[in-house]
């Protein structure tokens, strides 16, 4: 039989790999570490829903948006890969740093995940990471989680690299 989507999203809360780039602190040879970039690579369904920091929220929140009889199941239930919470520390930006990232992320999703796309979301006017993902080929796909309790959820671009 086919995947069914609580089954999905179950599998999705246990697939997230977070990425920290850190560089050592001139500290008189201390080893110390601090991060100066981070990026998030998750297994979601690609429904356009953003994502929340703990996956069991998730959960429920399309539990609610079924039992009000709202269309948010996605249109393709197999999970794919969606790129989060890419964050460069201002002090270290213009660097290609998040370029970098990107690309890390896109290449763990084909070569090592074999999978042929990666999604995001990105705020439409955070110009700065907009203009990042378009150059690096990322489409807007059109579509929008926009459930009436998800507040501004619309104004937020939903994205698609295809690898």
């Amino acid at each position: 039989g086919g995947c069914n989507l609580s089954s999905t999203v179950a599998v999705a809360s246990k697939s997230s790999l977070i990425l920290v780039l850190g560089r050592e602190v001139d500290s008189g040879g201390s080893g110390d570490i601090e991060a100066i970039a981070t990026v998030e690579l998750r297994l979601q369904p690609p429904d356009a829903k953003i994502p929340f920091s703990e996956p069991w929220f998730d959960k429920i929140e399309r539990g609610i948006a079924k039992v009000l009889n709202m269309d948010v199941a996605p249109k393709d239930s197999h999970l794919q890969p969606y790129l989060s919470n890419l964050c460069v520390d201002q002090n270290v930006r213009g660097r290609q740093i998040g370029k970098a990232m990107c690309r890390l992320v896109e290449c763990i999703a084909r070569d090592a995940w074999s999978y042929e796309k990666v999604y995001l979301h990105v705020d439409l006017e955070n110009v700065a990471a907009l203009n990042l993902y378009v150059k690096e080929g990322y489409e807007d796909v059109g579509c929008r989680w926009n459930p009436f309790w998800a507040g501004q959820a619309a104004e937020i671009g939903y994205f698609v690299k295809n690898l």
